[in-house]
């Protein structure tokens, strides 16, 4: 009975398009979180309850698939052209210029959404991760398509521990600001790269310009534990040069 109520609730969580993507053991995960903290009996759950805690958790995941949805003619393009989202697209050149300087022979990409299909080189293996499976499933197709080497795998980045591969280079964009601060910085701690690039959003999802979009709070995370780091703006984003060692 418990097992029935929890799959007929994901199958309604994902009912939502933007959400249909997801792995069922993230929303799962998720749906365990959220009726552990609310201290919720699946099995005398009310009907009225059902609507909010579809309604919350598909909240929690939409900031975990990413502020910026990708409509199925933008994947196409982005197949075609070897792009990803139009708000880096025409930052990808330079973006691609600071990995050729770190020189990485791996790389790991945790959230990755479809940046490798503008990032990946045959020269790199190229660890793909995701909570979407549609984005991995793309990926995939374009590492077959262009001989590229790598893996995909579905990752939770809120339950990281010691199981990532090791790579030369970590990317995280636009990831570790949806997440609590404190598990930012075991994100960074736990990677198997010494080197990393983070990114941040430095605009609201109406456009504007945000007041302060230095992240103050990272920068102390990475002075306290010694870390170097470098900082390169585009239009969009802030980005975080680290090295770990």
């Amino acid at each position: 009975m418990e097992e029935m109520t929890k799959i007929l609730l994901i199958k309604k969580i994902k009912e939502k398009k933007e959400l249909s993507g997801i792995s069922d053991s993230v929303v799962l995960d998720s749906l365990d979180n959220y009726l552990k903290k609310y201290s919720i009996n699946i099995q005398k759950i009310k009907h009225s309850q059902i609507k909010i805690i579809v309604k919350e958790i598909r909240a929690n995941l939409r900031k975990l698939v990413g502020q910026y949805q990708i409509s199925k003619k933008q994947i196409i393009e982005n197949l075609d052209s070897h792009t990803s989202t139009r708000e880096r697209k025409d930052f990808y050149p330079k973006l691609k210029k600071m990995i050729e300087k770190i020189n990485p022979c791996s790389i790991l990409d945790l959230g990755c959404g479809l940046n490798p299909l503008a990032l990946a080189e045959k020269n790199i293996f190229y660890y793909a991760s995701d909570i979407n499976e549609t984005a991995l499933s793309l990926v995939e197709q374009h590492f077959k398509r262009n001989k590229i080497k790598g893996k995909i795998f579905v990752y939770d980045i809120r339950k990281i521990n010691n199981d990532l591969p090791k790579a030369d280079l970590c990317l995280l964009f636009k990831i570790l600001d949806i997440l609590d601060k404190n598990l930012a910085e075991k994100i960074i701690s736990s990677v198997p790269c010494d080197k990393i690039l983070v990114s941040f959003a430095t605009k609201k999802l109406s456009g504007k310009k945000m007041s302060r979009p230095i992240r103050i709070w990272f920068e102390k995370i990475l002075e306290r534990n010694l870390w170097k780091y470098e900082k390169i703006y585009s239009d969009n984003e802030i980005f975080y040069s680290i090295e770990k060692m």
